[in-house]
């Protein structure tokens, strides 16, 4: 039985091999420099001025693998992204969501933006911020407004990516809920257009003031690839230690794909 398994591990070390060796040959002479290399982590980069894109980002997010079906929440954001300057950018976006058993239906909008202080390596650390404001289509529940620290430091082929967040429902009362996180990421470019990592995510969260502050941590794989007019990322993140209370965060699992399609 040791054998088989051993065999098996093996044969699944190897089919991932051949897996990046296949996507770093794919052709992308002329990959855009400016991706996410990981799919919950935000890079230090806004959109040229005038520069336009659009991105689809669907995630799964479930609270018990072994009852996918019963406990996975489908989530689907599309967003449109607008460079005010060449370093502040603007973006717009819907929410929609499909609990286990429910109907796929819109669930919030929101606008972010982005600004960054200085060129790529002018600062020992590149340094951008990140705002967000959030609309729930059920307006019995509160806005929600979120703040973002973005930092990044890179040293060719290896990167570091980390984000020091602050969520929090605009309202007072019972409802008031939080969550503080420190997510961040290690990178290396096998290729322009080709991006390995690890990425972890790790927070602490209160849904409402009648519920306990729960910590959790999660760690995956992440790989982004890129040419001239798209680039795609994904990673699957599984909880290591702690728990989420809230249900749209997910428990187990937390599975991220984006596709981003430039327009200028």
């Amino acid at each position: 039985m040791g054998n088989l398994e051993n065999h098996s591990h093996s044969r699944r070390r190897l089919s991932f091999a051949l897996l990046v060796g296949l996507i770093s040959l794919l052709p992308a002479p002329a990959a855009r420099a400016d991706f996410k290399a990981f799919a919950h982590v935000y890079p230090y980069f806004t959109q040229p001025k005038g520069g336009k894109e659009v991105e689809i980002w669907t995630s799964l997010e479930t609270g018990d693998l072994s009852h996918f079906s019963a406990t996975t929440l489908i989530q689907m954001n599309a967003e449109i992204e607008y460079g005010i300057t060449d370093h502040w950018d603007v973006s717009f976006y819907s929410i929609f969501q499909q609990p286990p058993a429910g109907d796929f239906r819109l669930t919030a909008l929101a606008v972010e933006t982005r600004y960054r202080f200085a060129e790529r390596g002018q600062w020992p650390v590149d340094t951008e911020v990140y705002l967000e404001v959030e609309r729930p289509t059920d307006f019995n529940q509160p806005w929600e407004g979120e703040g973002k620290l973005i930092l990044q430091k890179g040293l060719r082929p290896f990167f570091a990516q980390l984000n020091l967040i602050g969520e929090f429902k605009l309202t007072s009362g019972t409802q008031f809920g939080y969550l503080l996180a420190a997510d961040g990421g290690f990178g290396f470019q096998v290729t322009p257009g080709f991006r390995v990592g690890v990425e972890y995510l790790a927070g602490l969260q209160k849904v409402d003031m009648l519920s306990t502050a729960q910590a959790s941590f999660y760690l995956g794989p992440s790989l982004a690839w890129a040419t001239p007019s798209l680039w795609m990322v994904l990673t699957p993140a599984f909880k290591v230690a702690g728990t989420s209370p809230d249900p749209d965060r997910g428990d187990a699992m937390r599975f991220r794909f984006i596709l981003g399609i430039p327009l200028d």
